[in-house]
């Protein structure tokens, strides 16, 4: 997987007024069969349209995003829900699909959702299974008006499944053009290596990338409520650098951790809670000293040890106003060193 400077195929060129004069987006190359998709790195969430945020605001923020040289809008079949779990009541992908109708971008943007998500008020009980992930995403294609999505990640493993039945399922929508790239969200290396030596193994199409929590913050054993979140750790970073597969990765910047504390700002309790410690303590100073470097604030520092990794990495960003987008944004070519880097690991 490569690093790209701007993206092909009619999307936008990178180039972008977000701040800084000349600033260019870096981009990276997701390889499904039978295409490649010029991913920018840095990604736009979907996560609370509908809810906390309205969809006029929605609209600005992804109309924003475009202009800043962005071109990946991440949405999910459970996204934008303001009631118990209910898909047809779940506001995110109809928000982002009226979005694309309405703008006629559609060529512009490269469009990720995600399904199979196990049932929200019982995590146990799990949904990664061929009916589960065909009704889902005709509802997905349904709610955000389109024939196709770019990628389709599986929003969690049920690691009692062979991969051979959740592969073959993937596949079949692959080739019925309903998806072009298959992703693992919430998945271990492990798994997903074994899934794609199957698919290598019986002519299927194999993950082209996943997407875990992952930020320069060490993350606490359990530190999130829900336990089937998969975070960037040894293990699975050596999966990484093992594989190539590129990741995208939630949560970037720590919940605000380095921010806030190097500006001296309360950050919420969960937060401290979840990442506080003596290891993160260290790579504190080491953020500080980047920013003093570089001249940069923390969570342009943060976004960017994504983006300079050695795991390719797409770092999304779940800003709620223009004003914190076009801060997050405004330093996306950015790039650290190996070295800077490897001290945040």
């Amino acid at each position: 997987m490569t690093d790209t400077a701007a993206p092909a195929g009619g999307l936008s060129a990178g180039r972008a007024e977000n701040g800084k004069e000349g600033c260019i987006m870096k981009f990276m190359d997701v390889k499904s069969t039978g295409c490649t998709l010029k991913l920018s790195k840095i990604a736009k969430g979907a996560d609370h349209f509908g809810v906390t945020i309205p969809k006029e605001r929605a609209f600005a923020l992804m109309d924003r995003y475009l202009e800043l040289g962005g071109n990946v809008i991440d949405t999910a079949r459970l996204y934008g829900r303001a009631r118990p779990f209910d898909a047809e009541f779940a506001h995110s992908e109809p928000i982002v699909g009226e979005w694309l109708r309405t703008r006629r971008n559609r060529d512009q943007v490269i469009l990720v959702t995600k399904g199979a998500h196990p049932v929200i008020e019982d995590i146990s009980k799990r949904r990664v299974n061929p009916e589960c992930i065909a009704d889902d995403l005709e509802m997905s294609l349904k709610a955000l008006g389109v024939d196709y999505v770019d990628i389709y990640f599986l929003h969690r493993d049920d690691p009692e499944k062979p991969v051979s039945e959740i592969m073959d399922a993937l596949d079949e929508h692959v080739k019925a053009g309903k998806i072009r790239a298959i992703g693992a969200s919430n998945w271990t290396c492990a798994r997903i290596d074994e899934a794609n030596a199957y698919a290598r193994a019986h002519g299927k199409t194999p993950f082209a990338i996943s997407q875990i929590q992952w930020c320069a913050a060490y993350v606490k054993p359990n530190a999130w409520p829900d336990p089937t979140i998969v975070s960037m750790n040894e293990t699975e970073y050596a999966g990484y650098i093992k594989n190539g597969l590129p990741v995208m990765a939630f949560s970037p910047q720590a919940n605000g951790y380095f921010s806030k504390l190097i500006a001296g700002e309360p950050l919420k309790q969960k937060y401290m809670e979840r990442y506080d410690c003596p290891e993160n303590r260290r790579r504190l100073e080491h953020i500080r000293a980047l920013c003093e470097k570089t001249g940069k604030s923390p969570a342009a520092v943060s976004l960017a040890y994504i983006t300079s990794n050695r795991v390719p990495g797409c770092a999304i960003i779940g800003c709620s106003t223009v004003e914190q987008l076009e801060d997050s944004m405004s330093d996306s070519d950015l790039t650290l060193t190996e070295a800077d880097c490897a001290a945040l690991v």
